[in-house]
């Protein structure tokens, strides 16, 4: 019990301490796992040791009966924001970042003959992350505008085998989930928002179903984590004339982490070749329609509605139209055994990105839709270390959207985005 314990403090710091990043099916990472990233993110009918803690619970355990995996993802995008049509010749590279994302993870088969496995991980899902400096402003300025989304899972999960066919996984997940952004915060009109948080929670059910002795099917469905963020900080400039910059207490409205339903087969032609193919249905039509900015509690003598409205009025909350559209989410990965302790993978992975023309931003240009990935297995027996790369070809995008309220940073701004991630993993079996 005291380990069980100690393993669990270990995995809510991993929480507190993950960065955020800007992943690759919108705000998802493709991959639960080191060996799930190198096959292009097809994993939901694959057997697994670690990894289905927080992919298809039903296939944890699998590989080995116990153990702990620890691993960490480098992510580093690459962003461009221009704009020909301003008038401003806007043509600018985001800051270079480099996001670690960690991994955490725990099984345990409850006795040797047991049909019962339990899991516990602590995972980075995603995020969003840029930051663009000297940014042209109207009052022929520069300033910056930049964006800070994480989420982290903390899931116990646990499968059950109900024989040699059918296993069945259920996972509780708690999510933490951290906001900041700014926008043109040097000048009159412009904001930072920083420190907005929520915990959310969702279910997931999972079952793998063996075909027979070359064909396992897969499937998973994850429900929705609400995510009302708040307690947060909002320093609006008012400009030296009317007070300089006045803190307001912030929160943002109609945020949630999206359900999502995914179908996977695994077929083994021989002892050496794993090739996997997954569907993957993300709903971000429901959780990333319109997010509300609201202030509060300003000081005395400062107006509790700072925002126009569009209408020659003022209000305290600021709409973010995204607009998001759900996505359909296509893997294939290829797992080879060269001998006993070298394995090599590679993998590919699509989904068009969620983002409508008419409502992209430079703020949360989740937008990469194409990823090649390999990946390599080292098996020492008890303990094992995998490696992978992935590759999120550049892709680009632009809003000719005219309406100033939805589309703030003018008709023809255009965005380019590209990613590459390095996955690490160490595994011990006992």
């Amino acid at each position: 019990m005291k380990r069980s314990l100690n393993f669990a403090v270990v995995l809510m710091v991993c929480a507190l301490f993950a960065g955020s990043a800007l992943a690759t099916n919108g705000m998802n990472m493709i991959g639960y796992s080191v060996r799930s990233s190198g096959m292009g993110g097809a994993d939901a009918a694959v057997d697994g040791s670690f990894a289905g803690v927080a992919g298809n619970p039903a296939t944890m355990g699998k590989v080995a009966d116990q153990g702990i995996a620890v691993g960490v993802s480098i992510l580093m995008p690459k962003l461009n924001v221009s704009n020909d049509a301003m008038g401003m010749g806007l043509d600018l590279d985001g800051e270079d970042q480099i996001f670690p994302l960690p991994y955490l993870a725990y099984t345990q088969r409850l006795g040797a003959d047991s049909p019962w496995v339990l899991g516990l991980e602590a995972y980075a899902q995603g995020g969003m992350g840029v930051e663009f400096l000297n940014f042209p402003t109207s009052a022929t300025t520069s300033d910056k505008i930049s964006s800070n989304v994480m989420f982290m899972r903390l899931t116990g999960a646990a499968s059950y085998q109900v024989n040699e066919k059918l296993t069945l996984g259920l996972s509780a997940i708690g999510g933490y989930a951290k906001m900041d952004f700014a926008m043109f915060p040097g000048g009159p009109g412009g904001m930072d928002v920083t420190d907005m948080t929520d915990m959310g929670f969702a279910g997931r059910f999972g079952l793998q179903f063996k075909v027979c002795d070359r064909m396992t099917l897969g499937a998973v469905y994850t429900s929705e984590a609400s995510l009302d963020l708040s307690g947060g900080n909002a320093a609006i400039n008012f400009g030296p004339e009317m007070g300089g910059v006045i803190d307001y207490a912030a929160e943002m409205k109609d945020f949630a982490w999206p359900q999502e339903a995914e179908f996977g087969i695994a077929f083994q032609p021989t002892s050496d070749l794993l090739i996997a193919v997954d569907t993957k249905w993300i709903d971000w039509e429901s959780s990333m329609d319109v997010v509300t900015l609201e202030v509060s509690d300003p000081p005395t003598g400062y107006p509790s509605a700072p925002f126009p409205d569009g209408l020659g009025g003022y209000t305290n909350a600021m709409p973010f139209q995204m607009k998001w559209e759900s996505q359909m989410v296509y893997a294939l990965g290829v797992e080879y055994s060269i001998n006993e302790m070298n394995t090599v993978r590679t993998g590919f992975n699509y989904g068009k990105n969620p983002v409508p023309d008419n409502y992209l931003s430079p703020l949360f240009p989740a937008i990469v839709e194409t990823h090649v990935t390999l990946g390599y297995g080292l098996d020492l027996g008890n303990l094992g270390f995998d490696l992978a790369y992935e590759l999120g070809l550049d892709n680009t995008q632009t809003n000719n959207n005219e309406n100033a309220m939805v589309n703030p940073f003018g008709p023809g701004t255009t965005v380019s985005h590209s990613q590459n991630t390095i996955h690490f993993e160490t595994a011990y079996s006992f």
